[in-house]
């Protein structure tokens, strides 16, 4: 708990505490509704160009130093975000956040994956995913309610201070490391960088890379077509903010059920109901015609995103390899980063051209083909034997 999760809880949590409140702050000073969208994409920009760099560092300097690097960064990044209005340092100051805050993600998955049995991971990633959700439940809360008691500077200073809270446990636990696995432990002083990583273990990135790439597409993908069908539908933003709560509670108290089915059942027993679930939930959401109709829908994605948490992180460590998996796992999220952008261009495509109910039948089939990939090509990646194209582990 202290060296693997908390850290991370209370990176996040400060992370989460911008996301009502930077998007006042800018209203606040003025800043145009176009600029203000382009600080809060920067975010995500730094995420994708974050995680090949956070590979390498992984690589050279190990899960622990990367960590900390991190979150030193993501209080310098967050603090100073109240002394300023000029939209390009505060782009810069996000995107360095967005770098950060991937880097951060990387290691913890990447301490886990060299340190938890295989029979055990499901469990110890679903968690990751759960504390992603908390965070985001807990951020936003805290940070809104600060700002009416202590103004927008204050506010940054404190999300900035709670994230380097989190070097607390890590420095605390240093001295007594958990052990890394056999095989990683035989490996140790060989660990490849990202490019070397990437051309000897090619293989695997092509066997595990569509698949985050694909499902990434269609969980991003839902979350801007259901407000968009609903506002279509004439539901107020206190309605559709309902909508999203209903589908990130789900998402909350169903996560820890993904760890253990993946663990006790195999991996396919998480991953295929669970997107199939969000297909059926895509398709209704596609022909809902009324109010009651959308919030089912909303209610069955978010059902079925709960059952897949820490799927795709079990995925990406399933198929690391031992001398390369910081690296791997980066070019895993990498690919994760891409189907956030394909997500929502495609929404935007489709939409512009068929409509939105056509947009959200899209969706539907990524996650169809993601399916198929899943059970025909990759099969339960918890044993190598498994695996139907084994030949690509090599």
């Amino acid at each position: 708990m202290l060296p693997a999760y908390l850290p991370m809880i209370l990176g996040m949590i400060g992370a989460s505490m911008m996301i009502p409140v930077l998007p006042l702050y800018l209203t606040d000073r003025g800043i145009s509704l176009g600029a203000t969208s382009v600080v809060l994409a920067a975010v995500g920009i730094g995420s994708l160009l974050g995680s090949l760099p956070a590979g390498e560092l992984l690589g050279r300097f190990g899960e622990q130093a990367t960590m900390l690097l991190a979150l030193v960064v993501m209080a310098v990044a967050l603090a100073p975000l109240g002394l300023t209005d000029a939209v390009v340092v505060l782009v810069m100051l996000r995107i360095a956040f967005g770098m950060a805050s991937s880097a951060l993600r990387l290691s913890r998955q990447t301490y886990i994956t060299r340190r938890i049995e295989t029979a055990q991971r499901g469990r110890a990633l679903s968690f990751v995913g759960g504390s992603f959700r908390v965070a985001a439940l807990i951020g936003p809360f805290v940070g809104g309610a600060l700002v009416d008691v202590i103004g927008f500077r204050s506010t940054f200073v404190v999300a900035a201070s709670v994230g380097l809270l989190g070097l607390g446990p890590a420095l605390w636990t240093s001295a007594t490391p958990i052990p890394l696995l056999p095989e990683v432990e035989r490996a140790a002083g060989r660990e490849l960088g990202v490019i070397a990583g990437v051309r000897v273990h090619w293989r695997r990135v092509l066997l595990g890379g569509p698949v985050q790439l694909l499902v990434m597409a269609a969980r991003e993908g839902r979350f801007v077509v259901l407000p968009l069908i609903a506002d279509e539908l004439g539901m107020s933003a206190t309605e559709v903010g309902i909508l999203v709560t209903i589908s990130t509670a789900a998402d909350l108290v169903l996560f820890p059920a993904a760890g253990f089915v993946m663990d006790r059942y195999g991996r396919l027993y998480a991953m295929v109901p669970s997107f199939s679930l969000i297909v059926v939930g895509l398709l209704l959401l596609a022909g809902a015609d009324t109010a009651a109709g959308v919030t089912v829908a909303a209610a069955v994605m978010g059902i079925g995103n709960g059952l897949g948490a820490g799927t795709m992180l079990t995925l990406g460590s399933d198929l690391a390899p031992a001398d390369a998996a910081g690296p791997f796992l980066a070019g895993m999220a990498l690919m994760q980063g891409g189907g956030r952008i394909l997500g929502a261009l495609l929404v935007g495509i489709v939409g512009d051209a068929l409509g939105l109910g056509a947009a959200s039948v899209a969706l539907a089939i990524v996650l169809l083909v993601a399916i198929g990939w899943i059970v025909g090509v990759i099969g339960d990646s918890s044993a190598p034997e498994r695996i139907r194209a084994a030949s690509l582990l090599r």
